[in-house]
């Protein structure tokens, strides 16, 4: 079984407690903590992912890093290592929000353009968006890639939109190279 399988496993059964207990805020403060820290830290991931580390030292790191945390997120922690499972945390983070924006409506949505996008725009694709997805909230990042030269890439629920001057040169080079 993959490490992402089994990470859903333990997000889900996270979620579904975290959702009884009427403690989903909280436990998705911990998730986004938890990102944060997988995304600013490479050495925290190679830490849990190292078997040179024993399992008591990397469950007292989880208990200092989490000590604010609800008891439910300290838990699956705990659980986790004790099965020596620590490295799927990071894949358990991802499964979580996954969890959370399905439930709650939520789709985030990459766009890329090759200059900022003003207001009016991006409340253009958020409403496009929500139309295609029937979302409630739309979580929005833009990146510029001067690189496209032009147009923009709207990616949002497995789904790739591509307008990009740089894309259609690419078609028009591929027709061009089959005549």
């Amino acid at each position: 079984m993959s490490d992402f399988r089994i990470a859903s496993r333990y997000a889900k059964a996270l979620f579904d407690r975290a959702l009884e207990t009427s403690s989903l805020e909280v436990v998705k403060k911990d998730i986004d903590h938890l990102k944060v820290l997988v995304s600013e830290s490479k050495e925290f991931v190679l830490f849990l992912q190292s078997p040179l580390y024993k399992k008591g030292s990397k469950q007292d790191a989880l208990k200092k890093l989490f000590a604010s945390a609800n008891q439910l997120t300290q838990n699956v922690f705990h659980l986790m290592t004790e099965k020596f499972r620590e490295s799927m945390i990071p894949e358990l983070g991802v499964a979580f929000l996954r969890m959370y924006n399905n439930h709650n409506q939520i789709v985030e949505v990459t766009v890329q353009s090759a200059v900022a996008l003003d207001k009016k725009t991006i409340e253009d694709i958020e409403s496009y968006v929500k139309a295609q997805s029937n979302a409630k909230t739309i979580q929005l990042t833009q990146n510029i890639k001067p690189s496209l030269i032009g147009g923009l890439t709207i990616e949002f629920g497995g789904k790739i939109y591509d307008n990009t001057v740089s894309n259609q040169l690419r078609k028009i080079k591929k027709e061009l190279q089959l005549a």
